[in-house]
């Protein structure tokens, strides 16, 4: 992986969002390391916390769309998403309704998520809405844990 964070590193932000794109489709990458190496490259943190929710929520929409094409079994073979996660992702799902896709930034559990709210076909600018929220979330969270509220403002 260290290969995949060496080349996207070379693109600026638009590496930032490849590597969200990438962490949030069904690929395993941990998105909040590679925005750490960008904050500590330099980068505006304002342009990367835009780079890596838009890249991040759009890899969250190919797995939410692949849902909604797709036979369940054939995803959670295909994506190695066992039926037991995916099970507990529909629990959730059925208890918050669409609020769930605020959650899809959790391990594992996320894409688990996101794949439910395809199968189910709930309103793509609902979904879109709280999906993206929490993505922003928590980059918010990790760039102001790095660079501190005043530096995000004013810098």
């Amino acid at each position: 992986m260290d290969w995949l964070v060496d080349f996207l590193s070379g693109y600026g932000y638009l590496g930032m969002g490849i590597g969200a794109f990438i962490a949030g489709s069904v690929l395993p990458m941990a998105s909040e390391v590679l925005l750490l190496l960008f904050l500590g490259m330099g980068l505006n943190p304002l342009g990367l916390l835009i780079s890596a929710t838009i890249g991040n929520t759009l890899g969250g929409f190919s797995c939410y769309y692949t849902a909604r094409l797709a036979k369940r079994e054939w995803v959670e073979r295909l994506f190695n998403v066992s039926h037991k996660r995916m099970e507990r992702a529909r629990r959730i799902v059925q208890r918050v309704g669409v609020w769930a896709a605020f959650l899809s930034f959790v391990p594992l559990l996320g894409t688990a998520i996101l794949l439910i709210l395809g199968f189910m076909r709930v309103n793509p600018l609902k979904f879109a809405f709280t999906m993206t929220l929490g993505k922003f979330a928590r980059y918010l969270i990790v760039v102001l844990s790095y660079t501190g509220a005043v530096e995000l403002l004013f810098k």
